[in-house]
């Protein structure tokens, strides 16, 4: 009796699909997915739980970092830049409309203004000037051209002086500098003898010039919330009477 060791194995026995070549093994590849399929799904497994962990993607940029620093950085100033174009073209447009109407009225408050157009001068008609609640640090000298105003608005804005040519507001009788940062009266608010009413409130003064007699007219002064300590001893007498000056108009 043989011995069936060292015999070839039965050809029945073998693989039925027969020898494996390597087109057989790329199409069997392409049928089951392999291993091209394998490292995709595991690629995209990886990406997905790196995003949740809010992992840098190797081949790109962090999310969320570039748009943070563009908003934090550009976008502001470029909207600030819109706002103040915004704000200027308003201005000229409003200056326009009250020339054409040859309106008595102008009413620019809190409008942003940084800046008041020299144009303003052509608008001589004005009896009422309202510039309160914007951004001026300073008047142009051309305001001193608009020589019918009764009425000076300019309170809630910067202004540390005023220019000398509003000597020429005859007709100036309201004059409101409430809430600027004024450390002195300007000395051409002594030379405006037809003003009846002046506010000072909210201020940096820290004194009233015996000049204030010049103001013979004065129905109302009000220069409290500043930091005058002593006025001039003999103010009462200077201003006409109705006008009374209150221990709250002095600080300290």
């Amino acid at each position: 009796m043989s011995s069936g060791i060292g015999k070839d194995k039965d050809p029945k026995d073998k693989d039925p699909k027969g020898p494996t070549t390597g087109k057989d093994r790329e199409k069997e590849a392409k049928a089951s997915g392999g291993p091209a399929k394998e490292n995709k799904d595991k690629d995209l497994k990886t990406k997905v739980k790196d995003a949740k962990e809010g992992k840098k993607d190797a081949g790109g940029a962090q999310p969320g970092v570039a748009f943070s620093v563009d908003n934090t950085i550009k976008r502001p100033s470029g909207v600030s830049g819109l706002r103040k174009k915004a704000s200027n073209a308003e201005v000229i447009k409003e200056l326009n409309k009250c020339r054409e109407e040859n309106s008595t009225r102008l009413d620019l408050a809190k409008k942003s203004i940084h800046q008041l157009p020299a144009s303003i001068k052509e608008l001589t008609q004005l009896s009422e000037l309202y510039l309160y609640g914007n951004k001026l640090p300073s008047l142009p000298a051309e305001v001193g051209s608009l020589v019918n105003l009764v009425t000076l608005a300019l309170s809630e804005n910067s202004l540390t002086s005023l220019p000398d040519s509003l000597e020429n507001l005859k007709k100036l009788r309201m004059l409101d500098l409430r809430h600027n940062k004024l450390r002195e009266i300007p000395a051409v608010v002594y030379k405006l003898s037809s003003l009846t009413t002046l506010f000072l409130r909210f201020n940096r003064l820290t004194t009233v010039e015996k000049d204030i007699k010049a103001l013979s007219k004065l129905t109302m002064l009000s220069i409290r919330e500043n930091k005058i300590k002593q006025l001039p001893a003999e103010i009462g007498k200077w201003l006409p009477r109705g006008v009374s000056v209150s221990k709250g108009d002095v600080w300290g």
